[in-house]
């Protein structure tokens, strides 16, 4: 091979690799050609959806049959789903202060704990422990607007109805009952 063959043969040859590393660097050289790509397999989720809550829809009935004006405010529901339990606090702040009677009742677990306090976090009944096997009639002396209940089932799956009656009209409610 002559001299100058060789020399050209070495300069085509770096030319060659200077046009390839320009394509890897990102500079004005044409991509290469197109290749193929293949999808990734999908990989399944790990984390599988809260399983329902068999106690959703547990007091709609008792909440349903109620006549319009016998309860001032009614609150219920679930403490959540499988796995998702949590404490319930219900705040309404429109209750004015007064004499009222608060029903707490539950379903699912055998006890729960109940505070009641004004809106403001002003404690009105002690912490107390709530038998889920009947309804439990708390009264209740409001010192100021607003009620907050709070409801623990301590961590056990279930449901929770609060009721909230104006203090007469529970017990007008109950001689109408008893009279019948």
């Amino acid at each position: 091979m002559s001299p100058s063959n060789a020399r050209l043969l070495a300069l085509s040859g770096t030319a060659i690799a200077l046009g390839a590393l320009t394509g890897c660097t990102g500079g004005d050289a044409e991509p290469p050609a197109a290749v193929p790509l293949t999808p990734s397999p999908t990989v399944p989720t790990t984390t599988a959806p809260p399983t329902p809550d068999p106690w959703a829809g547990s007091f709609d009935d008792e909440v349903a049959d109620v006549e319009v004006g016998e309860y001032l405010w009614q609150s219920w529901g679930t403490f959540g789903d499988s796995g998702r339990v949590a404490p319930h606090r219900s705040d309404n702040q429109t209750v004015e202060p007064g004499t009222y009677t608060v029903t707490l009742e539950c379903a699912g677990p055998e006890m729960m704990t109940g505070r009641i306090s004004t809106s403001a976090g002003t404690p009105v009944i002690d912490p107390l422990s709530v038998s889920c096997m009947a309804a439990t009639p708390v009264p209740v002396d409001l010192p100021e607007k607003g009620l907050l209940v709070e409801l623990d089932s301590g961590g056990a799956p279930g449901a929770f109805l609060i009721r909230v009656a104006a203090a007469h009209s529970i017990r007008t409610t109950a001689r109408t009952t008893m009279s019948t």
